[in-house]
């Protein structure tokens, strides 16, 4: 009887596994029929939609069913991070992230997430690039020797999106590296930091190319460098890098990636992994993006499961020195 008992068990464990499995398998043949959800952390307009929303639109083509981006904005990228961290591992609510998820954990203390525990990551989908621009009323420096020899008189006065933005923690990578004496002004937003540059109530701003363009085509603000990528920009082929300028060791660009919940299941991913590679092949998508100055980044999941990792300890760095805590 006991015999018989054990057998019983073992024999509903089996039937209980398939029916998992096959449930698993339904569900990946079945994947997606529903709407997916693509958090953006940050609000609508800015940087994170350029890219976002001409990404989700042609994942929704390539997957069939629509991909909606929802902007949760609020605490660093933190709350709509923290969401997805929370959300049903099934494929259907995503994460739109960038660099903020290898600079918040050594920013904030009391995190509610842990970007290499949480996410699953699917692929890096692009990158874009940041600039150095002055007022050149305030400023008369050409490039980045001339820029930290009229810091050693007085400070210059900068402005980024905010305390801890990727802009802070590259200006603070940057005058380390460089000798650079800056001040910090910090703004809500680009546009407000962008606006005071113009008006000379601040010397200089860093920021991403697509947001200088208009203002340094027009003579409004010097170009000084363009950051990230080793490469100059597209949209401002005239202006050099900052290894042109002869500094070399910071070639970090602003990249966007592509991540599930954990436990998402692998055949859920391996058809979200297929749909973006078939995405970012596409020449009219790349093209379109170009002209907004991103630049696609096609990768495998273990690429950009390396960027993050090696993120984490080279901004922590920044961070520490630099003193930087948002709590």
């Amino acid at each position: 009887m006991k015999n018989f008992s054990i057998l019983r068990a073992l024999g509903l464990g089996v039937v209980v596994a398939a029916s998992l499995g096959a449930a698993s398998v339904a569900q990946a043949q079945t994947y997606p029929n529903q709407t997916i959800k693509l958090i953006v952390p940050f609000p609508p307009g800015g940087g994170f939609d350029g890219i976002a929303r001409p990404f989700a639109e042609r994942l929704s083509a390539a997957l069939g069913q629509p991909v909606i981006v929802d902007n949760r904005a609020g605490a660093g990228g933190n709350i709509g991070t923290e969401a997805v961290a929370r959300a049903p591992a099934d494929g259907y609510t995503l994460l739109f992230a960038n660099d903020y998820l290898g600079t918040n954990p050594n920013l904030y203390k009391a995190i509610k997430y842990d970007p290499e525990r949480d996410f699953i990551p699917i692929s890096l989908v692009g990158s874009t690039q940041m600039a150095i621009a002055v007022n050149p009323a305030n400023i008369k420096a050409i490039d980045a020797k001339s820029l930290a020899a009229a810091s050693q008189a007085k400070a210059v006065q900068y402005g980024t999106p905010g305390v801890g933005t990727s802009p802070h923690l590259f200006a603070e990578l940057y005058a380390s590296t460089t000798g650079t004496k800056l001040a910090h002004i910090p703004y809500r937003g680009t546009g407000p930091a962008i606006n005071d540059a113009l008006g000379g109530q601040i010397d200089m701003v860093l920021v991403t190319v697509p947001s200088l363009v208009q203002h340094i085509k027009a003579g409004k603000l010097r170009g000084i460098a363009v950051i990230g990528g080793n490469k100059r920009s597209p949209l401002l082929p005239e202006l050099p890098t900052l290894a042109e300028n002869g500094v070399t060791g910071i070639d970090h660009d602003v990249w966007y990636g592509l991540f599930a919940p954990k436990g998402t299941p692998p055949d859920v991913l391996r058809r979200l992994r297929e749909a973006t590679a078939s995405v970012l092949r596409q020449p009219e998508l790349a093209e379109r993006l170009r002209q907004a100055g991103y630049e696609l980044t096609p990768s495998t999941p273990e690429a950009l499961g390396e960027r993050l990792k090696t993120d984490l300890p080279k901004w922590k760095k920044v961070v520490e020195r630099a003193s930087i805590s948002l709590e």
